[in-house]
């Protein structure tokens, strides 16, 4: 093979490597109870639904948020995070299936979720869910991290991680809401930490994606789980979560591990209902959901473009 043609078969061949490379994720929606609820999608000429629960976020390149932004706003639910005016209905126990466009193989790491209420406190205008939620000021308790008993030592690198069976489970995660909720307005936080470059500092990549719940009451009792209330006291604040030299966030997923992988953030919330890597199933929904919208402190309605505004869709 002459010199110019070898050339151009080694540029075709990292052009083609160049999409799967730069091309990362957004959560396309949630089913609940075989009903299917839209999400966001930030890229630029993309269509949304106005009745959606999923954030508002300017990432239009699907990509991440970095260690740099840990301290700021960026890292409650996205760059930009906005939230919508309509929430899915859901029962306290439920399972929310939770579906992303797609996850890059190479991409590996914990699979996070934390929930927070919306209330008096985090809320500008009151009665309307989380609307108008201010999210520096929500308390996110985890209620799942990921089955840390995957991350074993000497497992041979770069190991078994949650994302890799979000990945080959049609890139979904079920998420189990805990027993036990009050009713009313919560705000779901689905993540994906990707470590492939966290041998670095700086270098590891959180995807923080929201959606807006309105919690109706308890699912049908399962005698086999506590039904003991959640405990949502101990929420702290996103920009609390992690730093950029936690032990797993800065670390090497290219050697052995020598010892169990320490999951960031804090301790999942006691009384939570998550549900094992093992156990995940891929959503299906059979129609498409109703999300509602909270008028009255403690009174939903069904989604009416005549009772609400579309957040804008910022500039690109």
């Amino acid at each position: 093979m002459r010199p110019t043609t070898r050339l151009r078969a080694c540029a075709l061949s990292i052009s083609l490597l160049i999409p799967s490379a730069l091309s990362h994720s957004l959560l396309v929606g949630v089913v609940i109870s075989g009903k299917n609820y839209h999400g966001y999608d930030p890229r630029p000429g993309a269509v949304n639904f106005a009745d959606r629960v999923g954030w508002l976020t300017t990432a239009a390149d699907q990509g991440f948020v970095s260690p740099a932004g840990y301290d700021t706003p960026d890292i409650v639910c996205h760059r930009g995070g906005t939230p919508p005016p309509a929430h899915a209905p859901v029962r306290s126990g439920d399972r929310i299936k939770v579906q992303w466009n797609g996850w890059p193989e190479g991409h590996r790491g914990p699979v996070l979720s934390y929930l927070a209420p919306c209330d008096a406190a985090t809320t500008a205008a009151a009665g309307d869910g989380c609307a108008s939620v201010n999210k520096t000021r929500l308390a996110w308790t985890k209620i799942d991290e990921g089955a840390p008993g995957l991350f074993l030592p000497d497992t041979p690198p770069p190991g078994d991680w949650a994302s890799n069976h979000l990945a080959t489970n049609n890139n979904s995660w079920e998420v189990g809401l805990p027993l036990g909720l009050a009713p009313g307005p919560y705000v779901l936080r689905h993540e994906i930490i990707a470590l492939h470059y966290a041998a670095q500092p700086g270098g590891a990549q959180n995807y923080p994606l929201c959606v807006n719940l309105w919690v109706e009451g308890p699912a049908a009792l399962d005698n086999s789980k506590t039904t003991q209330p959640f405990d949502l006291a101990a929420g702290i604040p996103a920009m609390r979560m992690y730093k950029a030299t936690d032990p797993g966030i800065l670390i090497n997923i290219s050697q052995p591990l020598t010892k169990s992988y320490v999951i960031p953030g804090p301790p999942v919330g006691a009384n939570a209902n998550p549900v094992p890597v093992l156990s995940q199933a891929a959503p299906g929904y059979t129609a498409q959901g109703a999300p509602v919208v909270v008028t009255q402190g403690s009174v939903t309605v069904p989604y009416s473009p005549a009772v609400q505004t579309e957040a804008p869709v910022p500039a690109r």
